[in-house]
């Protein structure tokens, strides 16, 4: 099966070669693999569906019988899960691993906390947490940008007996060169009402007003330059930011610009992975929806760094910008 890249991007040129010597014949030999591990965790589950089952009708504690029987399902089902995972992840962080080598990138499956996390974190652009996990580490040069992209998943656990543990971020954090350097540093939130007090990244911060009553309403801006963040933040560069959103089908988009780089979180979830285990590997259809992921990195570069050719009539849309790039 012949594999259609996701546009015509110079980058993507090849790759349909490239699928067929290097990336099918991966995915063959891993595909015993994803077979084994979907076997296995259906005995497995069968296995603890009737260990609870017998707990339930036939257990030595009396009226202990069922929450015996909940447990032990609870338990092979966190167990069956985590198996699924755990050979699902291998072989995506392959899969990505062949992806970006092919367009020129350097990838990391798995990292612990990255070095550029505390500068988000000092600007507000990730919440608090006591939870972590980072993977997808994606490093590279696109249109003349250096960018690095990862994925972040942040929890916070609760403490106390009724403790619980809850998504505060999960998501896209991306760094890009920026095409000219700043005096100072500028942060742009998503507004949250009564809550915009608490998004100041800082004492020698202090908020922006916005050119429109729209933007004002989207936004929370924030700068130790004024000049230069009215400067940096013009209707076009807002405009961006909005699409971005439906770029990458996120939400509360946060940025800042800071010391010649673009730093952007956004909550988009899980992006990079290879799909569903319970299919096999074979067809270029994963690779396709990969490549459908490193598009959108490529769209969201070129919406934010990128002038579109002509005049700009209406809001910013990623297409006059692809248009141009292309």
């Amino acid at each position: 099966m012949s594999l259609k890249p996701p546009s015509g991007r110079q980058i993507f040129r090849g790759f349909d070669t490239y699928y067929g010597s290097s990336i099918a014949p991966f995915l063959a030999e891993r595909e015993a693999d994803r077979a084994g591990a979907v076997t296995n965790i259906l005995i497995l589950g069968a296995a603890t569906l009737a260990l609870a089952s017998a707990f339930a009708f036939f257990g030595p504690f009396g009226d202990g019988n069922l929450k015996a029987a909940i447990y032990i399902g609870l338990g092979g089902s966190v167990l069956c899960g985590w198996l699924l995972e755990r050979t699902r992840t291998d072989i995506t962080h392959g899969l990505l691993g062949l992806v970006a080598s092919r367009l020129g990138f350097s990838y990391r499956g798995e990292l612990g906390r990255p070095d550029y996390y505390a500068r988000f974190r000092a600007l507000n652009l990730l919440p608090g947490h006591n939870r972590e996990a980072w993977e997808d580490e994606i490093r590279g040069i696109y249109s003349d940008a250096a960018f690095t992209l990862c994925e972040a998943h942040l929890k916070q656990k609760s403490s106390g007996r009724n403790s619980s543990t809850r998504t505060v971020f999960h998501g896209q954090l991306l760094i890009i060169d920026y095409p000219r350097r700043f005096l100072g540093v500028t942060v742009v939130l998503r507004d949250t009402g009564v809550l915009n007090r608490l998004g100041k990244p800082g004492k020698d911060f202090s908020r922006v007003g916005l050119v429109s009553a729209k933007f004002e309403k989207a936004f929370e801006a924030w700068s130790t330059d004024q000049v230069e963040a009215r400067e940096l933040l013009d209707p076009v560069v807002l405009e961006r930011f909005l699409e971005l959103e439906k770029l990458y089908d996120g939400k509360k988009v946060r940025a800042a610009f800071d010391n010649g780089r673009l730093l952007i979180a956004i909550e988009t979830g899980d992006r990079l992975n290879m799909g569903t285990m319970f299919k096999p590997l074979a067809g270029a259809g994963r690779v396709e929806k990969i490549l459908a992921e490193f598009d959108a990195v490529f769209d969201l570069i070129d919406v934010l760094l990128k002038r579109p050719e002509g005049r700009l009539d209406g809001a910013f849309t990623v297409d006059k910008v692809r248009a141009s790039a292309h």
